[in-house]
């Protein structure tokens, strides 16, 4: 029996080494348990809202979800909303690709990831929707390095072979997937989450960890978004993506590599400042000149307890269901807490296709894009504690203009007035805010008005609460 494992281990060991080139994919880390916030409880309804964000997302160029999946039995909800979300995009069949994410923090055993590859790999109707490289699913995760080595070895020993076969039912699911999983052989592709070196590691680090786990992967996603993008320093988060891609390219793996918008753990008691569209550049341009990912993971579509989320959901708290907020720490009964983002993924649209072709969009209409916080840097509000804070935090609106001449930006915010002078092409700036209403935007050229906009949300000096997320906005012709 052993000596029949090894040699399955062995062909499959083999078969990781062999790569070849990746076509250059988009995923979005999409928070399952955070469904609900679209408000309706039918299952047609929730399959219907699951459509139109595969549609949003697949507007803005992602080509897939990467599904976070965490206590898989031990809470059905997540098979119940997996399997409304692979319904939407079988419907759909437009292309859009789905995978898991296994989420190791917090209670899924060898079993929950067994179950949930077998449930819709292994599934007729949803298999063409998995995403697939080299004939095999793909599987990524957050974490899962405290598991070890035998752990992935064995689960995909397990998966391969159909031993351990999968038995639970969920009647509450639908009927394509309640019952208990076919137990098939099926082959994976291992791209984990791990992180060697804690946060910010560099070469040395990832090193070590990749030759303890070289042989149980495929390739290696990087979760790079606990840093200051592009700050050149300890908390930069950079090289350490740069680290992750020489090391697994060295080795002839696949590498994925994370873009954000920003990161506040709002229930994590810090924050670090992206400067709006200059951090996102800073790491797309990392992974367009430096890193050559075969995939990129944007981190995340739906997380609204972070302030990742490029979602173009106006505000979950809005919605009588979102109740995975509850628990948060963040206010649930204040509308516009959170802020749209609609205009990060919009900014997005922009940089995707560029790491898709390798050359930089035409730029044919004037775009500006803005991203502030909604209080000053000095506010002390009580809750969510908000104690560490890193990057350069200070009261200013950050602006990313794509032009199509050089013009001059006009940024009217509270007492505080600005006139930037910004060149043709791609370009990101900063002026000052003060405490007032929402700032208000005008871009001129030749003395003549081209665009005008208004930011959505005020800035507040003494707030109820800390809000770090960004409040964003666009205009353009």
């Amino acid at each position: 029996m052993w000596d029949r494992w090894a040699l399955v281990l062995l062909a499959l060991s083999l078969l990781a080494g062999t790569q070849v080139q990746a076509q250059r994919m988009v995923f979005a880390h999409y928070m399952l348990t955070n469904q609900d916030y679209q408000g309706n409880t039918s299952q047609e309804a929730k399959i219907a809202a699951y459509e139109r964000e595969i549609k949003e997302a697949r507007a803005l160029g992602i080509d897939g979800f990467a599904l976070n999946a965490g206590g898989w039995l031990q809470q059905p909800s997540y098979i119940e909303y997996a399997a409304q979300m692979f319904e939407a995009a079988a419907r759909l069949n437009d292309g859009f690709k789905l995978m898991f994410s296994a989420d190791m923090c917090c209670g899924n055993g060898m079993s929950d990831v067994e179950d949930m590859m077998r449930r819709f790999a292994n599934n007729p109707r949803y298999a063409h929707v998995y995403f697939r490289y080299q004939g095999k699913f793909v599987l990524t995760t957050f974490a899962g390095e405290k598991q070890g080595v035998p752990f992935w070895q064995q689960v995909r020993v397990d998966l391969a072979t159909g031993q351990h076969p999968s038995t639970a039912t969920d009647a509450k699911a639908l009927p394509q997937v309640s019952g208990a999983p076919s137990n098939a052989p099926l082959q994976i592709f291992l791209v984990p989450a791990l992180f060697w070196g804690g946060e910010l590691p560099r070469v040395a680090a990832v090193q070590q960890g990749f030759n303890t786990w070289k042989g149980a992967i495929d390739g290696s996603f990087y979760w790079g978004i606990a840093g200051v993008p592009g700050s050149q320093g300890t908390l930069d988060q950079l090289p350490s993506s740069e680290a992750y891609a020489s090391v697994v390219h060295e080795a002839n793996k696949v590498y994925m590599a994370p873009v954000a918008l920003q990161f506040w753990g709002a229930n994590a008691n810090r924050y670090y400042e992206y400067s709006g569209g200059a951090g996102m550049r800073h790491m797309w341009m990392n992974a367009i000149e430096k890193t050559h990912p075969e995939w990129v993971e944007i981190i995340t579509w739906n997380d609204f307890i972070e302030g990742t989320y490029i979602s173009p959901i106006d505000d979950p708290n809005r919605y009588a269901n979102a109740n995975f907020l509850t628990a948060s720490g963040v206010p649930t009964n204040t509308r516009d807490y959170f802020h749209s983002h609609a205009a990060a993924g919009e900014l997005m649209r922009f940089y995707i296709e560029w790491y898709k072709t390798g050359k930089q969009p035409a730029i044919t209409h004037d775009s500006v894009y803005w991203f502030y916080r909604t209080q000053t840097a000095g506010s002390h509000a009580t809750a969510p504690k908000v104690e560490h804070k890193y990057g350069p935090v200070s009261d200013v609106i950050y602006v990313t203009a794509n032009l199509t001449a050089p013009a001059e930006l006009h940024v009217q915010c509270g007492k505080h007035e600005s006139e930037v002078h910004l060149a043709a092409g791609s370009s990101d700036t900063a002026v000052l805010f003060t405490a007032g209403s929402a700032p208000q935007f005008r871009l001129m050229r030749g003395g003549k008005l081209v665009v005008a906009g208004v930011g959505k949300d005020g800035i507040a000096a003494s707030p109820p609460f800390n809000d770090y997320y960004y409040s964003t906005g666009m205009m353009g012709r």
